[in-house]
């Protein structure tokens, strides 16, 4: 009766916990299905073949540099490149001279050197232009125009770089004798265009003695002339007398607002 009583319980206990087993069982698909199956779904649920929110347009900065910025006569020649993933568009280059606007450029010309770095920008990405600027010492900085995706937050304009250049009226100023033609020449570099002519100034100076001693000194004098203007950029070379015991030569060019000056 005893051993029958047993395995009456033992029944029992084993179906109790089968029902639990298996309530345990269906009840965890049901729970895990509600965590997706609302208004607004966390985001877990959204990698789970769900569609998401759509995503927010992001900028991105535009690509570049300025290559090269070089004088070249009343002007200088800049030259880099700029592109943008954010459109198939020529982006736009704006040129500063000393923090002041000068001119935009289009960055569309050919530069193969980009492409190769760069294959999804293509080789059209380049700017090379001639700039106005004055002689004498200026900084040149070049800033690609941002293009921004729609509703996307746009980002400042991106500096490509920033170069320095110094260019006197002339340089290169050379006073030597020609034994050949019996005469004093000058040579220098015209880095200038459209000057009416230059102005020359010798510093020299002559002994001077002192009546009624053995005592001299020397003092200091200037002669001035001029020389005619030369076209375009480039050498020039002509006679000029040079005074005995000559110590500096001042060039100017009127109009241009800087000089040149040799310690001889």
């Amino acid at each position: 009766m005893r051993q029958r009583m047993k395995s009456v319980l033992l029944g029992l206990a084993s179906g109790v916990m089968a029902g639990v087993f298996a309530s345990a069982i269906l009840a965890a698909p049901a729970q895990a299905t509600s965590l997706c199956d609302r208004p607004e779904p966390p985001p877990s649920c959204w990698g789970g073949g769900g569609e998401g929110p759509d995503p927010v347009p992001v900028d991105h900065a535009a690509r570049g540099a300025l290559d090269e910025v070089s004088f070249v006569g009343n002007g200088v020649r800049v030259r880099g490149w700029a592109a943008d993933i954010d459109t198939s568009n020529s982006l736009l280059v704006d040129i500063y001279i000393d923090d002041v606007f000068t001119q935009t450029l289009t960055a569309n010309t050919y530069r193969p050197d980009v492409a190769a770095a760069h294959p999804s920008f293509g080789a059209y990405r380049g700017y090379d232009a001639f700039v106005p600027s004055r002689h004498g010492a200026h900084t040149v900085c070049a800033w690609a125009i941002n293009v921004a995706p729609p509703g996307a937050n746009p980002l400042p304009n991106h500096q490509l770089g920033c170069k320095t250049y110094n260019m006197p009226v002339v340089t290169n100023i050379v006073s030597s004798y020609d034994s050949l033609a019996k005469q004093w020449m000058i040579a220098f570099d015209d880095n200038v265009v459209g000057e009416t002519r230059f102005d020359v100034r010798w510093d020299y100076y002559v002994w001077v003695t002192v009546p009624g001693t053995d005592w001299s000194y020397n003092q200091p004098r200037t002669w001035s002339t001029t020389l005619p203007a030369h076209e375009g950029t480039g050498r020039v070379t002509l006679p000029l007398l040079r005074p005995a015991n000559a110590t500096k030569l001042t060039i100017s060019a009127p109009g241009f607002g800087s000089v040149s000056i040799t310690n001889l």
